[in-house]
């Protein structure tokens, strides 16, 4: 299994972090936050290869690029199927930024399947669970015969993720703050980056990675994997954009 991140940032875009999305063995694509989408295309995935694109939640910082994507590959000329997923109230919420963006009616000439997802439900060999935010948000689990990877998308320590993310190879967790921003992290409903950590730990994930680094915070990477190595006792690498994992 491969991960590619073409968003390591959160809350906002700073000079080397596009806001989140990820995307597995170039087919499945997770958010497409504000920015990522040049780094799609600067990766030079095949587009045409990319079958499902799940959105965590409708925060900005995670669902900005998603219009401009779809936009990009009809202009592009893709006539094979695309199957978007989201949280519930998901299909409302569509609706809402196709509108907000003018998008003609009718504009998408290839098939175009929009999915409302319930909390727990599966999706071939992709799990979710209820992620701990400020609104409705997913994570995912995806598993091969040969490997497994959870994505947390934005979250405060929460029992369903640990679960879902159990025994994983790689768990690659939001962490926003840290110990000396608990109170903004709290009421953000985010993650430190040691909250992440006890997460992994108690997972037992073979790896973690953070995202979701905002600009105030690009300078303290050093202290995100500190305090996340700390809470967890294994392996942590700090997220940067166009950057891969195979496991």
């Amino acid at each position: 299994m491969k991960l590619t991140i073409l968003g390591s940032g959160g809350s906002a875009v700073s000079a080397t972090r596009a806001c989140p999305c990820m995307l597995i063995d170039d087919q499945t694509m997770f958010d497409l936050g504000s920015g990522s989408l040049k780094n799609l295309i600067t990766s030079k995935v095949d587009t045409n290869r990319l079958s499902k694109v799940f959105i965590s939640h409708s925060h900005a910082d995670h669902i900005t690029d998603l219009i401009a994507f779809l936009w990009t590959i009809q202009i592009n000329g893709r006539t094979t199927s695309l199957d978007l997923y989201g949280p519930p109230s998901f299909r409302r919420i569509f609706e809402m930024l196709l509108t907000c963006t003018s998008t003609p009616e009718g504009f998408f000439k290839f098939p175009l399947t929009i999915h409302e997802l319930s909390y727990g439900d599966r999706v071939e060999n992709i799990q979710t669970c209820k992620a701990s935010h400020s609104i409705p948000t997913l994570a995912f689990r995806v598993e091969s015969p040969d490997a497994a990877f959870c994505y947390s998308a934005d979250t405060v320590h929460s029992p369903e993720v640990v679960n879902l993310a159990k025994n994983v190879d790689l768990l690659l967790h939001e962490a926003t703050f840290l110990e000396d921003q608990i109170q903004i992290a709290n009421l953000t409903r985010h993650s430190t980056a040691r909250s992440a950590g006890i997460t992994a730990r108690e997972a037992e994930a073979k790896k973690l990675v953070l995202f979701h680094i905002p600009p105030p915070n690009d300078n303290r990477e050093q202290e995100f994997q500190n305090e996340a190595s700390s809470a967890y006792g294994g392996d942590v690498e700090i997220g940067h954009d166009l950057t891969s994992f195979k496991f």
